[in-house]
């Protein structure tokens, strides 16, 4: 395959540091660049008893606190490890499968991967899994990634 752009998706777990080190070997073969994304899933109203301008307050400073972090851990855990590997990170906001299928449109991407959560039984059915819905719904070609075992 003759891919310019990888992306990948990491919830910092073992299964998308799994995916991650597949992406990055992909990326080397090909030439590619590695994109390197996490999503901030939506966050709720804390309380209704907190005016407007209280839990406004404390909802902006908990999402930048929140995308700070988890740059910094894109930055040391993951970018620190592409080598040679032309390297993105990404902190995006909002519905994971929705956010990462974005990005596979807006930035022309030709490969995700992800890793697979393992849900099973009522959590499956009611709540599906980010890849699930990714590999259904995406514009490119897709690949999941297990965990390792152990």
């Amino acid at each position: 395959m003759d891919y310019k752009l990888i992306a990948v998706a990491t919830d910092f777990s073992p299964g998308a540091l799994a995916a991650f080190d597949i992406a990055l070997g992909l990326a080397r073969q090909c030439g590619a660049k590695l994109l390197v994304a996490h999503v901030i899933p939506p966050l709720i109203t804390p309380s209704p008893l907190l005016d407007d301008l209280t839990v406004n307050q404390m909802t902006i400073q908990l999402r930048q606190d929140l995308s700070d972090s988890a740059q910094r851990e894109l930055n040391s855990a993951y970018l620190g490890k592409t080598q040679g590997v032309p390297a993105e990170a990404v902190v995006l906001e909002g519905d994971p499968s929705r956010e990462l299928l974005n990005l596979v449109s807006q930035r022309g991407v030709d490969l995700l991967v992800v890793g697979a959560t393992g849900l099973s039984g009522l959590a499956e059915v009611f709540f599906g899994s980010v890849a699930a819905k990714v590999v259904r719904r995406a514009t490119c070609s897709v690949m999941v990634v297990r965990p390792p075992r152990g």
